[in-house]
């Protein structure tokens, strides 16, 4: 090789190589990683107190009192979490109702299959979400499950009509 633009092309063509094997990797494996790993309600409130402890240094008197206010706090931010998913499902409910509204027979049936296949892609991806819930076996919807088929669960409430 004694061009400059034909070792300029293999040098680009590896570093276009490794990109998109690093892509593929990461898609893979980094979603794996992320679904596996504890959520942070187990493990933020140690992690943020022992970095508060180094860069304050706190006393161990100071950490006895600090940590039940970040539990307490992680407690709250998890309610809160869980309103916004419950607030979620709720739309996705009234949506997916709505829609069904608009369907033919035929359409419904796609329709309700195009839902199960979601339902089922959730919980492969996010099966601590979508998994089990109480009351129900394993890989049953939660309860809530935006992607509930019409036949198992009642509809949404139609917001009243005014009259004008």
């Amino acid at each position: 090789m004694n061009k400059p633009w034909q070792l300029i092309l293999v040098l680009v063509g590896i570093f276009v190589a490794g990109g998109v094997t690093g892509t593929f990797v990461t898609m893979r494996f980094g979603r794996e990683w992320a679904m596996r790993r504890p959520g942070p309600d187990y493990q933020w409130a140690p992690k943020h107190l022992k970095r508060l402890s180094d860069r304050l240094g706190l006393q161990a008197d100071q950490q006895a009192q600090i940590l039940p206010i970040v539990k307490r706090n992680m407690e709250e931010l998890s309610q809160v979490r869980n309103g916004c998913i419950t607030a979620t499902n709720a739309v996705f409910d009234k949506m997916q109702h709505e829609i069904s509204e608009k369907l033919t027979p035929e359409q419904l049936v796609k329709y309700e299959q195009f839902n199960k296949e979601m339902r089922e892609r959730a919980r492969r991806v996010m099966p601590e979400r979508f998994g089990h819930s109480p009351g129900q076996g394993p890989g049953g919807p939660p309860a809530g499950d935006p992607s509930h088929s019409p036949d198992d669960r009642p509809p949404p409430e139609k917001p009243a009509e005014t009259k004008n």
